[in-house]
């Protein structure tokens, strides 16, 4: 009789556990399914902390579960993608979308959007690499002192609709303050420029007495065919230096451009102590013509 008590309560014993567990189980497995779909809706909406969470809850229903793990594993990827993009590290974006766009029987909602995503990555680091290009242009003609110039190209940048995204505003940073530098050196080069002109005129004024008066007392001993002559010449010799060959894009080359010019040449390893003004001026007007810096320049056609 006792037996046969133990034998039925070994039974409803083992009847109790196992539907225990199989009544886990199942309450497990629903929950693990809940999580994955919450965790999809989550990513349907952008809501990508709160589907990693979810996707995290699923996989302490089911360790090791390998669907949980890759949906977890793309969707972190894909995050770390936006806050690469966000932060301009373009190529770390880059590689981050690539990884989410090639996850096999992942999230394709994550697919799309990293697919979508390398494009426009591709298409910024393209307009970075031309946005630099002619920044670095810009940056030449203003060491060359072609102020004017530089800021030109720079309207090239400025005109673009493009270089104002937020992608670009380290660009547009070191533009705006290039043309802030450009203006600043037009201006002290129209002062200098002023400056310089008031003297000229000053010394040609004391020059034109001297040399009136020199010309009555050499007049004297000319004759009278000799002197007119010489009132009548207006002619120049190969020693002439003209107006044009003083200026730089219509202006005068100032003292203080020459002397800036022949800091540069001497840095670039050319003895500009050994050149006379014009030689310094016609450099400038070279740089200018062949779009290059003056650096460049005297190492390449001085040397």
């Amino acid at each position: 009789m006792k037996k046969w008590v133990w034998v039925v309560a070994t039974i409803v014993v083992a009847l109790l556990i196992g539907g225990y567990a199989y009544s886990n189980h199942h309450a497990t497995a629903k929950e693990y399914q809940a999580a994955m779909a919450n965790g999809r809706t989550a990513i349907q909406s952008k809501h990508y902390t709160q589907a990693e969470s979810y996707f995290q809850n699923a996989l302490k229903r089911r360790l090791n579960d390998k669907t949980a793990q890759r949906y977890l594993t793309q969707t972190q990827r894909f995050v770390s993608a936006e806050d690469a993009l966000d932060d301009l590290h373009f190529a770390s974006a880059q590689t981050h979308y690539q990884t989410v766009r090639d996850t096999k029987n992942g999230s394709q909602i994550l697919t799309k959007r990293a697919q979508d995503r390398l494009k426009q990555v591709k298409t910024i680091r393209s307009n970075v690499k031309q946005f630099k290009k002619l920044l670095s242009q810009a940056q030449g003609q203003n060491e060359a002192l072609n102020y004017g110039q530089s800021n030109t190209t720079l309207d090239e940048l400025f005109n673009n609709s493009k270089f104002r995204q937020r992608y670009y505003k380290n660009l547009y940073s070191q533009a705006l303050a290039l043309r802030k530098a450009n203006n600043a050196g037009q201006t002290a080069s129209l002062a200098s420029s002023a400056s310089s002109t008031a003297a000229a005129s000053s010394s040609s004024e004391s020059s034109a007495t001297s040399s009136s008066t020199a010309t009555s007392s050499s007049s004297a001993s000319l004759t009278s065919s000799e002197q007119a002559a010489a009132k009548n010449y207006s002619g120049s010799n190969e020693y002439t230096v003209t107006k044009k060959q003083k200026e730089l894009n219509g202006k005068t080359i100032t003292a203080d451009q020459i002397a800036s010019a022949r800091k540069t040449i001497n840095a670039a390893g050319v003895q500009a102590d050994a050149m006379s003004d014009q030689d310094v001026r016609v450099a400038l007007q070279q740089t200018n013509k062949k779009d290059m810096s003056l650096s460049a320049y005297a190492k390449q056609y001085l040397q």
